[in-house]
């Protein structure tokens, strides 16, 4: 992000803080509330106490103005899933050099968006182990344990790879290099999964009962990072040459 200007630059880092703030307040619990439904709980403590202290009508307009913000800011970034994804518009593929991911070679990743297992879906935020792969036919999995060996997935297929886009996503003080994959999601709890099959078997007709989805990947090394982009590119050129 060096490329962008200061404001910029201080902005994406207040909005990854402020996203960080009301997930890990939401997660974090104390008597078994969590902290933020103590924060809100101390709001509206001041408030009462602006009323029954009579402490003046500037005192309760700050209260009431105070309540509204936090209720915001949660509301915001709920609706984006505590994070939000800034693409590179300066980002230049890799270099021919980069050599993509062997078939079947698992690569650790850090996960967010939506991933399933039949009858369930959730959202996960750079969820850790992750792991992606492409199987020698070409298809590719995710596969991420949200809690201790039990695991989510998403899979596509170079057919219904729409795009990749290189960015940060916005969580903590400093933007986390990210890579955002859309695709035609054939695997979730609303989606038929026998169109795997058909999908591979290449019916056109049956991509366009389709949703896009979009889930991300986030790395800590760029090299890391160039290899599954490199190999998720290879993918989207190889259907542009089936077509």
């Amino acid at each position: 992000m060096d490329h962008l200007s200061p404001t910029k630059q201080f902005y994406y880092s207040f909005l990854g803080q402020l996203y960080a703030f009301a997930y890990t307040s939401r997660q974090r619990t104390f008597l078994g509330i969590p902290q933020s439904g103590w924060l809100r709980l101390g709001i509206f403590a001041l408030f009462i106490a602006a009323l029954i202290g009579r402490w003046g009508w500037v005192a309760i307009l700050l209260t009431v103005l105070l309540w509204l913000i936090v209720s915001f800011v949660y509301w915001c970034a709920r609706r984006e899933d505590y994070n939000k994804f800034v693409a590179d518009e300066t980002a230049v593929s890799p270099p021919a050099t980069i050599k993509p991911i062997a078939p079947n070679e698992r690569t650790a990743v850090y996960a967010s968006g939506r991933y399933a297992v039949s009858g369930k879906a959730d959202t996960v935020l750079l969820q850790k182990p992750a792991h992606y792969w492409r199987v020698p036919l070409g298809d590719h999995i995710v596969m991420v344990e949200y809690r201790p060996k039990r695991f989510l997935y998403q899979f596509f297929a170079p057919r219904t790879l729409q795009k990749v886009q290189r960015g940060w996503i916005l969580f903590g003080k400093e933007p986390i290099p990210t890579l955002a994959i859309t695709f035609l999601e054939v695997w979730g709890q609303d989606e038929d999964s026998s169109l795997l099959y058909y999908v591979q078997g290449g019916a056109a007709d049956d991509l366009n009962h389709l949703k896009p989805r979009t889930i991300y990947f986030s790395f800590e090394k760029t090299a890391v990072l160039q290899k599954v982009w490199a190999t998720l590119i290879l993918a989207t050129e190889n259907t542009e040459d089936q077509e």
